[in-house]
């Protein structure tokens, strides 16, 4: 009997390392499986970040100004300028077009702002993003008081439900004292409540668009420009004293 023990040991030990080989592999694929997981979770958060990021730093356009004529106008009063203006809707379309008249040949756009929180904006679910309600249009030789006011009927933000309208006519209604109360603000997940006027010089034939950012402000870009119409003899401010 003795002559079988090193056969026994022998394969004792084969099978010991057989066991060990099967365990090391299930302990190598249970960690494969958490690596996994882990990787999943992974590019799940990197795929909800990039979408946090997309929805923060979106912007969309809110109003088209076309500058169609320059006047010359005297030392006092300065020159003129005639611009069709037209705000643009949620579904991207141009709205009615206004044609106004500003003096000067730089052109504000005056707009009530509301900038949401950026984890409000940033959510997939909550579809915010900020609200601008244009005022008037004025240029550097008048006063703003004296300015074109805009059609305020024809909001450049359109809400899907009746629940997100009844939500932003209450911030509007609001927006004096958001600019105060730190603790209505935080209330209503506003981050800033203000008066924007973004500025441009401008000349005929140029195309503008304004845009607002989902989490920003106010922006003017050139869009297109098929040369000046009319050159006014433009007066500075300076000379007109």
């Amino acid at each position: 009997m003795l002559r079988f023990k090193p056969f026994k040991l022998a394969f004792g030990m084969l099978m010991l390392a057989g066991l060990a080989f099967v365990a090391s592999d299930q302990l190598s694929a249970i960690k494969i499986a958490r690596l996994e997981t882990r990787i999943g979770d992974l590019e799940r958060e990197m795929t909800e970040l990039k979408l946090y990021a997309e929805r923060i730093t979106a912007a969309r356009r809110v109003a088209q100004v076309n500058v169609m004529e320059q006047r010359p106008g005297d030392d006092a009063n300065g020159p003129v300028t005639v611009m069709r203006w037209q705000q643009i809707g949620s579904d991207g379309e141009l709205g009615l077009p206004e044609i106004i008249e500003i003096r000067g040949t730089q052109a504000y756009f005056e707009a009530l702002v509301i900038k949401f929180d950026y984890d409000l904006i940033g959510e997939a679910d909550s579809g915010e993003t900020n609200l601008a309600l244009f005022k008037r249009t004025f240029g550097d030789y008048q006063a703003p008081i004296t300015g074109y006011r805009l059609d305020q009927t024809a909001p450049t933000f359109s809400t899907a439900t009746a629940q997100e309208y009844a939500r932003h006519k209450n911030i509007w209604e609001r927006f004096w004292a958001l600019t105060t109360d730190g603790e209505l603000a935080k209330t209503l997940g506003v981050r800033v409540a203000q008066i924007e006027a973004p500025s441009v010089k401008v000349e005929p034939g140029q195309v503008w668009e304004i845009a607002l950012d989902a989490a920003g402000g106010l922006n003017l870009k050139l869009l297109a420009t098929d040369g000046p119409a009319v050159q006014p003899d433009v007066v500075s401010l300076n000379d007109a004293t």
